[in-house]
């Protein structure tokens, strides 16, 4: 599918539509998923984007059971998308560590198989791109900063344009120039790890589970998905990395490497991966939280707030329920009396902040675990994990039991709102 509704004109705001207009910086997940429940809200919304078209580049991603339920409300197509039904945590040659477990009551609710999605960065660009109307994404325009002008807010752009707003969303990714400029900090920080996402054609493995496989520094995951109509596989390496390291020049070798005593399929999956067209490689960067993440007329959503490690495996999922959170809370708010947009966003953030700073800082945490140890206490690390309950007690606290409240808490609110 290809989008074609992104005009590059600068909109005039119309002065009848005050105390509904809202300006949204950056078209990713995070922010297609606020402009379109925003708007679905009675808002008038325009998203801005720097580049010329919105895409997804980048391989494969992961969805939970809470991003797949928020598509589907926003009238997206998503009964097809694949979901494994067993989510698995071993050691590189075989010992399971943790099995996650997820009320099947739950997800029955929720009408999803299983909590996790493997799908296609670019996939999930093109179903969210069906619900937005034409004219609301505007291209070629790379937003610099916004100025309080009280009673709205002014962003400007680097071709000389601007455009006013009741409301500024800034969905601007981890060097988010609206963090910039609201609360500094300058160059995002080295995390240490270095991630290679893959995806691949292949039949034979089992495509009823997600895996996740450690050794003594590296992780290497998988997850089926369909894409194209075609059974497929999304995986991921993580390995440690110094922010001086650079990219191999044979990723593909050097990632068989470093797997070469993984049990099976993992290096059938990795081996199925064509190098030059579906497999990618980023070093991972990450911010110190924010107490909060507001200013006046002005919020974050997503990495412009709480970038992510890979370990958190959800990234563009937590930007998607932002999105879906402010609509929520603003709904039926005049966005120009400051008190009504106060207590939406107060709303936002007492739903959100917690929650995102306790997932990216678990993550980090796991990250430092099994890539920054010593030898001796990785180790002490593997014993404890191959022949304790502690991993399956600690995946269930950092994530299960949280994400399982949040979808409840989704469902609850949408059953008493009917």
């Amino acid at each position: 599918m290809t989008f074609t509704g992104y005009t590059n004109k600068t909109p005039s705001p119309n002065p009848a539509l005050r105390g509904k207009r809202v300006a949204i910086v950056g078209a990713g997940p995070g922010g297609l998923s606020a402009g379109i429940a925003l708007r679905q809200a009675g808002f008038d919304v325009k998203i801005f984007e720097r580049h010329d078209s919105v895409a997804g580049v980048g391989g494969a991603i992961l969805l939970n059971a809470i991003g797949i339920h928020i598509l589907r409300g926003y009238g997206i197509a998503v009964d097809d998308i694949y979901t494994a039904s067993v989510a698995r945590f071993k050691s590189h040659d075989g010992v399971q560590r943790v099995l996650w477990r997820t009320e099947q009551e739950l997800l029955d609710k929720a009408r999803v198989p299983g909590w996790i999605s493997g799908m296609m960065r670019s996939e999930v660009y093109d179903r969210m791109l069906t619900v937005v109307p034409d004219g609301m994404i505007v291209t070629g325009h790379e937003f610099t900063r916004f100025s309080d002008a009280g009673d709205e807010v002014v962003l400007h752009f680097a071709n000389g344009a601007s455009y006013r707003a009741d409301l500024l969303i800034g969905a601007d990714g981890i060097d988010s120039r609206a963090r910039l400029q609201m609360f500094g900090g300058g160059e995002a920080k080295h995390l240490g790890i270095a991630v290679y996402l893959g995806w691949c054609e292949i039949d034979g493995p089992s495509r009823d589970e997600m895996v996740l496989r450690h050794s003594d520094l590296y992780q290497l995951g998988y997850a089926p998905l369909r894409y194209r109509d075609k059974d497929c596989f999304e995986w991921w390496f993580v390995e440690p990395c110094t922010p001086t390291q650079q990219a191999p020049e044979d990723p593909l070798s050097y990632i068989k490497e470093r797997i070469s005593d993984f049990e099976s399929p993992v290096m059938d999956i990795v081996g199925a991966t064509d190098p030059d067209h579906a497999l990618f490689r980023w070093v991972v960067k990450y911010r110190d939280p924010l107490k909060t993440w507001t200013q006046g007329r002005v919020t974050l959503l997503g990495d412009a707030c709480h970038p992510t490690s890979p370990y958190a495996g959800y990234g563009a999922g937590m930007a998607i329920e932002d999105g879906f959170f402010l609509g929520r809370y603003l709904a039926g708010a005049n966005l120009s009396d400051p008190s009504e947009l106060a207590a939406g966003l107060g709303k936002y953030e007492e739903q959100r902040l917690e929650y995102t700073n306790k997932m990216t800082a678990f993550a980090r945490l796991l990250g430092k675990v099994f890539h920054e140890w010593p030898k001796p206490l990785r180790k002490f690390r593997d014993f404890m994990m191959n022949h304790t309950g502690i991993p399956d007690k600690q995946i269930s606290d950092g994530y299960t039991k949280d994400g399982q409240s949040l979808l409840k808490a989704i469902l609850e609110a949408e059953r008493q709102s009917r």
